[in-house]
């Protein structure tokens, strides 16, 4: 079996981890349990209600998710000590991969042959971000889509917003307007302003109506936008939504522009839309055709 004891960042993060975890789960036919994923389950059908069609894979150790977070808690301070000394006791075998992958940016193969090994023998501690398997992602990617699907409460909104913007253009692309963490995250290389993203709405827009066909923006965003600061386009819809329903709307449209983000990315896979990452703010945009990555 295998025991994830760790949260690694936000949401689509946590959603992209799970996945490669299951998949790989899936494959080998190990049990998994994922109690690190406890604040978001309310939000999909498989984690708020715990099944996950015939797989053995599950959001709570005990059946009780405050004993889970006690123990699980407890279990990781006594890793964080001793996690030098040893990484194989008895009763668990760690996989504790933040120095030797996490901060160099490397993955770590879940399909390694120990890996294997232990996970299907024996109680394995799974502690880092980079677990993966893309083999398996590839081919139950349909099983995890079902696993990640919102519950219906969001399903009913992003279809009202989409029936809406699908009613008023040929063409809804997706711009995930990324602020917050962002100023920070890789020194606020991808923090870009208002203007930046109106010059790239504007080369899609342009490609599209030499084609006779009409676009609207559709913005998600952690941040409030002031729709001034884009006066030269005027099919624009924006206004504060829940996250999930943001996610999902993205999934949703024909194509997705943004910086590079587990956000959008999830959004793309689970829509099969294609996704243009702005890599700079020089960067010419094209929308293509989906890409399977995740």
């Amino acid at each position: 079996m295998v025991i994830n004891n760790y949260k690694g960042g936000q949401l689509a993060n946590r959603i992209i981890s799970f996945a490669h975890l299951a998949a790989n789960s899936m494959a080998h036919g190990y049990k998994l349990y994922n109690t690190e994923f406890d604040e978001f389950c309310p939000y999909f059908e498989a984690t708020s209600k715990n099944k996950f069609l015939s797989y053995p894979i599950s959001i709570t150790v005990f059946n009780n998710r405050f004993t889970d977070k006690v123990i699980l808690k407890l279990f990781r301070f006594w890793t964080d000590i001793t996690h030098l000394l040893f990484t194989a006791t008895p009763f668990y075998r760690l996989y504790r991969i933040f120095k030797s992958h996490d901060k160099k940016h490397l993955a770590f193969d879940l399909n390694d042959p120990s890996f294997v090994k232990d996970a299907t023998s024996k109680r394995v501690i799974t502690q880092g971000w980079g677990f993966r398997d893309d083999a398996n992602f590839f081919k139950y990617q349909d099983d995890i889509r079902n696993f990640f699907t919102p519950v219906e409460l969001y399903r009913n909104k992003v279809a009202d917003i989409m029936k809406a913007a699908r009613s008023k253009a040929d063409v809804i692309i997706g711009v995930h307007i990324r602020r917050g963490d962002y100023s920070r995250f890789e020194g606020g290389k991808y923090f870009y302003s208002d203007e930046v993203y109106a010059d790239k709405m504007m080369q899609v827009e342009n490609k599209f109506s030499k084609h006779g066909k009409r676009c609207l923006f559709l913005i998600c965003s952690n941040d409030q936008i002031n729709l001034t600061n884009f006066p030269s386009l005027l099919n624009i819809e924006f206004s504060p939504r829940h996250f999930i329903t943001d996610l999902y709307c993205l999934a949703a449209t024909d194509g997705i522009i943004g910086p590079p983000s587990t956000f959008s990315l999830w959004a793309a896979f689970y829509g099969k839309v294609p996704l243009s990452p702005i890599y700079s703010k020089d960067d010419l945009i094209e929308i293509g055709e989906y890409v399977h990555r995740c």
